[in-house]
């Protein structure tokens, strides 16, 4: 391995939420030390890809199956189920060559991997798991102040105060059904009475429904800025916005919006939440994140830096291993 940039593969089946949260972690890594970053999409035909993950590896053990045949690394970060047996299959192969990365709760074998990185919620305990309040995430002050100014002249055409709105879709624990679209819009007509300009961007999780419906409002009015298609400028909605509201049954975009310290308002959404009422509670804990009465005011909070810490953890991992091997 070397001694000096260590190569990062990251291994995703290349949806963004899913992608973002083992680049945020590599890259936070790399913000500490020195580390070239690789990515990596699996792709499966429909029937392979729905299989658990432990099946594929059955299935699949060599690197081939993954198109990974030949790969060049010292470290890999994988996230979502596709990754599962692709890290499995580079343990096999290099043993201990390659430290392997898991982020999420993998459902089971945590000891399959050098490291486990997963949502406190998801209650996982272990010498090799490290816990955070939601997932880690792309988001830096840098990032945020070079797309604030990138899409300054935009910004300036709505007027300060402004509230950002990030508006996801169905999941798992939660649906987007329009009885909750309509407590969405009604928040929204709410601040726009307020005097405040709206900056809302929507999600590939987003209904047809809830899409139009934003358009009418974006019509309607000559402050609302909703985003569709083009440069994606959510980075800049993070900047530009005093306040921010953000659909619940989003773990990433509830704590990318807690990293800019500024106050941070849940939009209901139906379904039981389960598990993440413990995302919830810490987040109210830490980042005082409540649903929205129509009171604006919250209380100061230091902006949540978890993928920061975790990155140290991370490298402490990283050594220990590399103590044990030497």
């Amino acid at each position: 391995m070397s001694e000096s940039v260590l190569r990062c593969l990251v291994i995703s089946d290349g949806r963004r939420g899913i992608e973002n949260q083992a680049m945020g972690l590599a890259e936070a890594a790399a913000r500490l030390r020195s580390l070239r970053i690789a990515t990596h999409h699996i792709s499966h035909g429909k029937t392979f890809a729905a299989l658990p993950a432990t099946m594929q590896f059955a299935m699949r053990q060599t690197l081939k199956g993954y198109d990974l045949s030949g790969v060049t690394a010292d470290i890999a970060i994988g996230c979502g189920r596709q990754a599962i047996a692709p890290l499995r299959a580079l343990k096999r192969k290099y043993e201990d060559a390659i430290f392997t990365v898991y982020v999420q709760d993998p459902g089971s074998g945590v000891g399959e991997f050098d490291l486990v990185v997963a949502p406190e919620h998801d209650k996982l305990s272990g010498p090799n798991v490290e816990t955070m309040i939601g997932s880690p995430n792309r988001v830096t002050e840098e990032g945020i102040l070079v797309d604030t100014l990138n899409f300054s002249q935009t910004l300036s055409e709505f007027p300060m105060p402004r509230a950002a709105m990030l508006i996801g879709g169905d999941s798992k624990a939660h649906r987007l059904s329009k009885t909750a679209h309509a407590k969405h819009i009604e928040t929204a007509k709410d601040m726009l009475e307020k005097g405040f300009s709206l900056l809302i961007t929507p999600s590939r999780r987003t209904p047809s429904f809830a899409i139009k419906e934003y358009q009418r409002l974006e019509s309607d009015y000559d402050n609302v800025w909703f985003h569709e298609g083009g440069d994606n400028p959510y980075f800049a909605f993070l900047g530009g916005a005093d306040y921010i509201f953000v659909t619940e049954e989003s773990t990433n975009m509830l704590t990318e919006a807690c990293a800019t310290g500024k106050p941070v308002f849940r939009l209901p959404m139906d379904g039981d939440a389960g598990k993440f009422e413990m995302l919830f509670k810490s987040l109210k804990t830490r980042c005082g994140v409540t649903h929205y009465d129509g009171d604006l005011d919250k209380p100061d909070y230091a902006p949540l830096r978890e993928t920061t810490r975790i990155a140290e953890l991370f490298w402490a991992h990283y050594d220990a291993r590399n103590a044990v091997m030497n």
